[in-house]
């Protein structure tokens, strides 16, 4: 969850907004390295279902994470403008969102990129006991309440387990 004193020193936080599938989130700008349009990715044999792949960026190997795979969103619909359920095209990975995680470069691909806004920190809600979402607490920073409908703030730094760490440095290792 949020950490108020995070954010407290703050006038203004910068947000990155985006899209997987039909769902918007947004993540602190200032966590991001660096945004690119997907290119060549290849697959690892044997890596973890949610990892698309191993990329080449700037002459380092980064793994390239599926957030729809990781975040169960191919399974439900968290928001929807209406009844009717649009197909959406599973494989449109438009752009990769490059981060460092645990002094890692780590990159998650997403379908698109909507803006760059500057929010205050108090617009960072908590969530409520009783908010219903598919994806993992733990990922979850806060909500931003926006004025159109309020987006999930993911904490895209804590979206690997101990055990997913280790697999990821193992996968890295027997590259070299």
């Amino acid at each position: 969850m949020v950490q108020k004193q995070e954010y407290e020193d703050m006038d203004q936080i910068s947000i990155l907004s985006f899209k997987i599938g039909r769902e918007e989130f947004v993540i602190d700008l200032f966590d991001v390295k660096e945004i690119i349009q997907a290119g060549l990715i290849r697959k690892l044999p044997k890596s973890l279902d949610y990892i698309d792949g191993i990329y080449n960026y700037r002459g380092e190997i980064i793994h390239i994470i599926n957030l729809k795979k990781k975040l169960n969103l191919n399974q439900y619909i968290l928001y929807s403008r209406n009844s009717s359920i649009e197909e959406e095209s599973s494989t449109s990975k438009n752009f990769i969102i490059i981060l460092k995680v645990d002094n890692n470069l780590v990159g998650f691909y997403v379908d698109q990129i909507i803006s760059i806004d500057h929010i205050d920190p108090t617009e960072i809600v908590g969530l409520s006991p009783i908010f219903q979402t598919n994806v993992a607490m733990e990922y979850i920073k806060g909500i931003i309440n926006f004025e159109r409908r309020p987006r999930v703030m993911l904490d895209l730094s804590k979206i690997f387990s101990e055990v997913e760490k280790f697999k990821i440095e193992q996968d890295l290792s027997s590259l070299t």
